[in-house]
């Protein structure tokens, strides 16, 4: 059985197929969701024998929480790539909101998955008390929180806190457009967060 120490050392072609599995847990978990999603459904997916599948998870579980552990790395790979041509810590904020709606809802359906069943299975996190795919997200949306603190463009605050607030703004706002039957514009939503974000409920001057 392939484990997490063995992983770098799959072939291509081994890696292709994990890689494939990983990507349609999620399709097939956002579809049916997680307890009615079957391991064989995945694979035809993936386009793979199911027995294959074992070869690099070992149940359902490890396979749910693999495939949301590979989904927010490449996530945050890909935010950290676009807000790094920021150059301060209140646009990078800024930026971080633009780009999480705008990553996370290329994919509706993973959109609703993340912020529908996976937030409903509370018995899967007491099952599981260590699984906590956000914890890298939320550590670099601290950071920047910190380092705009640090340069004084917002004013110095809680930076866990702020990062909470930001996070769990954005997130319902992309849950709620995935979810909705009738979709409200993304471009106005995005529009007022970072007003939000960048004058909060003061009466700005010009007003």
């Amino acid at each position: 059985m392939i484990n997490n120490a063995r992983i770098k050392k799959l072939s291509i072609k081994q890696e292709k197929k994990r890689q494939a599995l990983l990507e349609s847990a999620i399709k097939v978990f956002s579809e049916k969701g997680f307890h009615e999603a079957r391991i064989s459904e995945i694979a035809h997916e993936a386009g793979v024998a199911d027995g294959t599948t074992y070869l690099y998870f070992k149940n359902k579980d490890d396979l749910l929480i693999k495939a949301v552990e590979d989904l927010f790395e490449r996530k945050l790979q890909e935010m950290e790539r676009h807000i790094s041509q920021e150059k301060t810590g209140r646009d990078k904020l800024l930026r971080f909101a633009e780009e999480h709606i705008t990553i996370f809802t290329e994919d509706p359906k993973v959109v609703r998955f993340l912020g529908v069943e996976l937030r409903q299975s509370k018995e899967f996190y007491k099952k599981y008390p260590d699984f906590k795919p956000l914890r890298h997200y939320m550590k670099f949306l601290q950071e920047i929180c910190e380092e705009a603190i640090a340069e004084g463009s917002i004013r110095a605050i809680d930076s866990k806190a702020l990062s909470y607030i930001v996070y769990g703004t954005v997130n319902f706002v992309i849950t709620e457009w995935a979810v909705q039957e009738q979709s409200f514009s993304l471009t106005e939503v995005k529009n007022y967060v970072e007003d939000i974000l960048r004058y909060g409920l003061i009466v700005r001057k010009e007003e």
